[in-house]
């Protein structure tokens, strides 16, 4: 069932940045956790973005945490400045990113505006702390409880895929890693980009403190830069030298990634009002994953990391 309308005069007549002007509210599509709209000042003509948060989204999403990663990132310049924030209604404006769109797969197959996005997470990752800590490993463990709380139906073979993810971490783990602020996400409408090809990064909702070559999974993963040569060139971007372990510690995030977003997805079909098909959705994240773990590139990752 989708959600009712919010009622957006009511919500936009309480911010008090546009008072003693004329707000027109345009709903802004896409999007699959909250509802957006591009919010134009008549007098001015200038443009901000507003945010809503979705129904039950406070199951997954830590908005204490959400809101200093989002002034944190954006003092770096990678993402755009929050302007309003109430937390008691979930209300967020931010500037509007003039000039710039949201990316598509085809646009990260672009060595430019990939290496953008890599530079933006270099420059997150090297400068930013959060308050809070959650590894890959971590948000699957999050999700799964929750899920186990309302009963939700889970694959078949989960407890296969699980026992792989563990694997996975047992090897990562073994390894060690450091952690800082990262983006937690890779949804690939989230990177932005204008006409010279520069990068910004919206919805740091997810942010945690991370492995930062989750990020880099996580991107991988959503953009499809899966073959070797792509690996290659995004790890001696991002750190100077390619590293066959750490190449393999990538390519175990992408399985687990898969089997955590799969379980972020089923939690989503039991309880947002969104019209999007979360269940189809979580069914393709799930083969993705056990595509991934059930090839012999898995055993050979766990081996070198």
């Amino acid at each position: 069932m989708s959600a009712p309308a919010p009622d957006i005069a009511a919500i936009v007549a309480g911010i008090d940045i546009w008072q003693g002007l004329t707000p027109v509210p345009e709903r802004i599509s896409g999007g699959i956790t909250n509802i957006n709209w591009r919010i134009r000042i008549r007098e001015t003509g200038a443009s901000y973005f507003l945010k809503i948060h979705g129904a039950g989204t406070e199951l997954f999403i830590d908005r204490d945490v959400a809101h200093e990663a989002a002034l944190k990132v954006s003092d770096t310049g990678y993402a755009p400045k929050l302007l309003h924030y109430d937390p008691v209604q979930g209300i967020e404006v931010y500037e509007f990113l003039e000039g710039f769109r949201s990316c598509g797969v085809m646009d990260i197959q672009d060595p430019v505006i990939r290496n953008g996005v890599l530079g933006a997470y270099k420059a997150v990752h090297t400068t930013t702390q959060l308050g809070r800590t959650a590894t890959g490993f971590d948000q699957l463990g999050g999700h799964l409880e929750r899920l186990r709380k309302l009963g939700a139906p889970l694959p078949q073979d989960f407890e296969q895929l699980m026992w792989q993810c563990g694997r996975a971490e047992a090897a990562v783990r073994a390894s060690g890693f450091d952690t800082c602020a990262c983006y937690n996400d890779g949804y690939v409408s989230n990177y932005m980009v204008d006409a010279s090809k520069r990068v910004k990064i919206i919805d740091w909702e997810y942010a945690a403190n991370n492995d930062p070559y989750w990020d880099l999974a996580m991107m991988s993963f959503e953009s499809f830069l899966l073959d070797a040569a792509t690996r290659r060139e995004m790890l001696e971007v991002y750190d100077g030298s390619y590293r066959r372990d750490v190449a393999a510690r990538i390519h175990l995030y992408i399985g687990v990634a898969a089997i955590t977003w799969g379980c972020w997805a089923t939690l989503q079909e039991q309880v947002s009002q969104l019209p999007f098909d979360f269940g189809k959705y979580a069914d393709l994240l799930f083969l993705r994953g056990r595509h991934s773990m059930l090839a012999p590139t898995w055993e050979e990752a766990l081996a070198r990391v």
